[in-house]
């Protein structure tokens, strides 16, 4: 049952990313997708249709050829999928077709046994609320053909440290000589809990008291400590073992959190989880510390509107060893929700289709703030985007800043239901307009800086199309507004924000999309491939 339910997602996100990047038609109940592998179309039977592009699929599902329907099972239609990709000139790698089957299939088994985990009990208090939703993701990006593949990492030990299976466990310790340490600091936030470091302290030599302590996942201790033997033996590197509370893995596999502590980790882990391998290059690592510092100078009060920015890193210096320094730096994040004992939930696990009938959980938390009737709804987006896309415009009209803000670097903050607090994280995948950067923020060379152009691409993608083009979807399918008066709603809101970008958005008859399929199968992670779709703030209007 729940490998059916498995190959169903995954063909829910194969045949919306199929529609987008290369192009097809939505109406009357059905998908047609003009093939050039398979000289023939592919209909699918489609049960809702969205403007934003996030359709719902039936089972219906053929290969039509000079008139005649053929059904396709799964593994047709993946073959059929892959085939296609080869047609489409993204000149991909040798066995590239061989290589998209088994990811699919990979994703597939993973998402599988996460389906098949037991129900969790409803979360209690404000840190268990934001740890489900963490841990809720079971299904994954809805535009990504493979938004589960994990290589790399073995099945036994998806139970210790996989997130859908609501992992929890001790963080390993390295101790670091002076002389190989890399680090930069630019917050005043507490790395290391005090319980760990009395612990180290009194573990090491009155020698190696000057070394300084690294958080290391569990998994990829076991996977460096063979690779620096001859720094362990020179005693520059000294392996301390788990230490502290536990940490619970959140919904990006390799960041995990300590709900007590006021920092969160972003650790590298030598799994190739979805596109590419999750370590810290150095180059991330200093766009994060830039984008800190930019933000610290520039990003002002926005009433609803805070930034979760990374405090510095610390890593071994790669003078010394080389190519394993993505491997061991560890990006420190400001985490202020101990303190004020608020439950922040990730966007991504408020959006997912539950699979027991169920509403997403964004639903539930709009009609706790009152009636589900069109008129509430347009109401609570109205306050979402006050506290979102407001901000988020402001500070790249003002500044030139432009967050990654989709829907797994977004936390919302509710009060009876209403938004109150956007929260924004991982500022690695921030970037900045250089016409705009104040001087003397930031060196000349700094990896934030990209041409307006580039910022403001990225920006409209990953909160207009991404994350807000899934949260109205799903306020529109599971409400009585509709995706169109939503979308209305939005472009009513813009005419109110100033500034050439708001009006922009309003106006433009496209807007950028990641195309995770094509960029998938041609192995360009790192640098995906873009598809323009029609803007349906505009489209609204016509």
């Amino acid at each position: 049952m729940k490998e059916v339910q498995a190959r169903e997602a995954a063909r829910q996100r194969l045949l919306n990313a199929l529609v987008r990047e290369i192009g097809g038609r939505v109406a009357d109940g059905e998908a047609r997708l003009a093939l050039r592998g398979a000289d023939g179309t592919l209909v699918a039977e489609v049960r809702h249709r969205s403007e934003a592009g996030h359709h719902v699929y039936g089972e219906g599902l053929h290969l039509e050829v000079a008139g005649e329907r053929t059904p396709l099972q799964h593994e047709e239609f993946v073959e059929l999928v892959a085939v296609e990709l080869g047609e489409r000139g993204v000149r991909p790698p040798p066995g590239a077709a061989a290589q998209f089957r088994e990811q699919v299939a990979n994703s597939v088994a993973r998402s599988a046994r996460y389906l098949a985990r037991e129900a969790s009990p409803e979360p209690a208090g404000p840190a268990e609320i934001t740890r489900h939703a963490e841990q809720s993701l079971l299904l994954g990006h809805p535009f990504h053909p493979t938004p589960k593949s994990a290589e790399g990492v073995a099945d036994e030990d998806l139970e210790r440290y996989a997130p859908e299976l609501r992992a929890a466990f001790p963080l390993h310790y390295w101790a670091v000589a002076p002389e190989v340490l890399l680090q930069e600091r630019i917050g005043s936030d507490r790395w290391i809990p005090e319980v760990v470091e009395e612990k180290a302290r009194a573990a090491l030599p009155a020698a190696q008291s000057g070394f300084e302590l690294l958080p290391v996942h569990p998994w990829q201790a076991e996977y460096l400590r063979p690779r620096v033997a001859d720094q362990i033996a020179a005693g520059r590197l000294v392996p301390l073992g788990p230490l502290g509370h536990q940490v619970y893995a959140t919904s990006s596999v390799r960041t995990v959190c300590d709900p007590g502590f006021g920092t969160v980790w972003k650790l590298p882990l030598h799994v190739r989880i979805t596109n590419f391998v999750r370590n810290n290059p150095i180059e991330h690592l200093r766009r994060a510390t830039d984008a800190g510092r930019l933000v610290a100078a520039v990003v002002g009060g926005h009433d609803g509107f805070q930034v979760l920015p990374e405090t510095g890193y610390r890593a071994v210096d790669p003078g010394e060893v080389g190519e394993l320094a993505a491997d061991f730096a560890v990006l420190f994040r400001h985490n202020p929700f101990p303190a004020t004992g608020t439950a922040p939930r990730v966007l991504a696990g408020l959006l997912e289709d539950r699979l027991d009938g169920r509403a997403p959980e964004l639903i539930e938390l709009v009609r706790r703030s009152g009636p589900l009737t069109a008129e509430h709804v347009v109401e609570w987006l109205r306050a979402y985007l006050r506290i979102s896309l407001g901000p988020l415009l402001a500070v790249f009209t003002e500044h030139g800043v432009s967050f990654e803000a989709h829907v797994q670097n977004s936390l919302l903050r509710t009060d009876d239901g209403w938004p109150r607090t956007f929260h924004v994280r991982d500022m690695e995948g921030t970037s900045a307009s250089t016409e705009r950067i104040p001087d003397g923020v930031l060196a000349p060379d700094s990896p934030v800086r990209y041409d307006d152009a580039e910022a403001w691409l990225r920006l409209r993608y990953h909160f207009v199309t991404n994350h807000l083009g899934h949260l109205v979807a799903v306020l529109g399918r599971f409400t009585p507004a509709g995706e169109r008066l939503l979308w209305s709603t939005v472009r009513d809101f813009l005419g109110g924000c100033p500034g050439e970008y708001a009006a922009r958005l309003r106006r433009d008859s496209a807007l950028p999309a990641k195309a995770n399929l094509l960029s998938r199968f041609a192995g360009r992670g790192e640098s995906p491939l873009y598809v323009d779709i029609p803007n349906p703030i505009r489209e609204v209007n016509r």
